[in-house]
């Protein structure tokens, strides 16, 4: 776990990029049998706190 961002469906770690057609950011699960994918996020900033935000609704469904 490089910077502490993990997809909140699998627990593994999630990748925060650029993507070059739009311009926008996007964060992604790594594993390969996890479909999870935030994107359209200005900045690399928003897309990170939209992951933890996830996290957080997801948590608060299934406690």
């Amino acid at each position: 776990m490089q910077w502490g961002w993990t997809c909140p469906l699998c627990g593994t770690d999630a990748s925060v990029s650029r993507d070059a057609d739009s311009g926008t950011f996007r964060w992604k699960c790594d594993a390969n049998a996890c479909d999870a994918v935030g994107f359209g996020f200005a900045s690399r900033r928003r897309a990170r706190l939209a992951l933890r935000e996830y996290g957080k609704r997801h948590g608060d469904v299934y406690r």
